[in-house]
This record gives structure tokens, sequence and C-alpha cells, in this order.
């Protein structure tokens, strides 16, 4: 925290989970490469390599059904470092580090870059004037719903994240303090939340794991999905 006359300014919470996110997967990232290029490409891939290789091809595969074998070769890599980061920043609830799809503006952070790629994508394929025009279609009194409709993917893909985790990790909170409440009663171990160890970890398996790895199902596939749709069908 900063102190200038009256100003304040302080740092929220998730950016030391965002920190450590980006330090951990530029390490891995950077030890998977390093094995593969000291691998041999004749032998039987294995450890690192067979990891990078089958996350690869899964993204690879996902981002070709959706949007083409053509732009599967240039958008693949963003969609599989989408998912990577997205994950593990679901999934670090269970550390106990606070996540960063938790903050609102991770997830619209997030979604601005699916929204510019989805317009971006469309102005290459129409033209200026294509993508200008398109605003009036069918019809020019509908230029109103044609915009919302332009905005719609950004504020549905970012709040359905962030509403997501943030109603999870809200939901177990008010768990732990409740289990805390009734452990308080039993004689001698009540300082001890002995009924939320018992009950929270089905919760974590659920609110962290599931649905943190859903809503980054989710949320990759409406990105490959909106942009595959303003691409030419091969």
């Amino acid at each position: 925290m900063l102190n200038n006359s009256d100003k304040v300014l302080s740092l929220q919470i998730e950016v030391f989970s965002i920190i450590i996110i980006t330090s951990v997967l530029l390490l891995f990232l950077f030890l998977i490469g390093r094995a593969i290029k000291k691998s041999d490409p004749l032998a039987k891939p294995k450890g690192l390599v067979l990891i990078g290789m089958i996350y690869y091809q899964m993204m690879s595969g996902l981002t070709k059904d959706n949007m083409g074998a053509k732009a599967a070769v240039k958008f693949a890599p963003y969609i599989a470092t989408l998912a990577l980061y997205m994950a593990v920043s679901n999934l670090l609830g269970l550390l106990g580090f606070n996540q960063p799809t938790g903050n609102y503006s991770v997830t619209l952070a997030l979604a601005l870059i699916t929204f510019f790629l989805i317009q971006y994508t469309k102005i290459k394929v129409n033209g200026v004037g294509g993508y200008a025009k398109g605003f009036f279609e069918p019809f020019p009194p509908f230029v109103i719903m044609n915009v919302f409709g332009t905005v719609a993917p950004l504020i549905s893909m970012s709040l359905r994240l962030f509403g997501n985790i943030t109603s999870g990790g809200t939901i177990m909170m008010l768990v732990y303090v409740f289990t805390e409440w009734l452990s308080s009663f039993v004689p001698l171990i009540g300082g001890f939340n002995f009924i939320g160890v018992v009950v929270a970890p089905a919760l974590h398996a659920y609110f962290d794991v599931f649905s943190g790895l859903i809503q980054t199902y989710i949320f990759i596939m409406l990105t490959t999905i909106f942009i595959g749709n303003e691409l030419p069908q091969e």
C-alpha cells in the first residue's frame, strides 16, 4: 500500500495469485519446451513430452472441430493457453489462494480478448465496410439490437465465469463458518472445526474441481464457437 497525502493505492489480493500462476505456468512450459527439444523424435514420448503432446492434440482437436483445420493452426495456441490458465486459476482455491477468476477485472479481461478476436475475425472476413453494414441488416432499425448482440458475448462470458467462481467461494466460506459454529458446541474438541474437515472435501470436489473445470470448458468452447461462426465454412 502506497500513501501519498490523501491518496491510497492498494493492490487487489488476486494480483499475488496471478503472479504465482503466471510464474508456475511459465516454468512448466519452459520445462516442457526444453524436454521436447532434447527428445528423440523417433523414440516413444514419455514424461513431460508425452504430457505436452497429449495436451496439444486435445486442444488442437477441440479447436479444429469448432473452427476448422485452417483456423485451428492459428487459434489453437491461444485456446490451449487460455484453457491452461483458467483451469489452474479455478483450481487454485484448493490450495487456499484467492482465485484470480473470482475477480471480475480478470474475467472481463479474458472475455475482452475473445471479444476482440471475434471482431477482428469478422472484419478480416467481411472487410470494414461489410462489418459496418452488418449492424444495419436485415433492416436499418435493427442496428440497436445488432449492437447489443455484438456486445452480449463479452458480458455473458465474463459474468458467467465470475459468478460461478465467486458463488462457489462464497458458499465454501459460509460452510466453514457454519461448521465451525456447530463444532464449538462439542466439549473438549469444540475449538477445532472437525465437522468442516469431514464435510468440506466433497464440496470442494464440486465447487473447485468439477465446477472450475466445467467453467473452463464452457469458456473455451464458447470462444471457439463464436470465432468459428465468423469464419467461412470450409
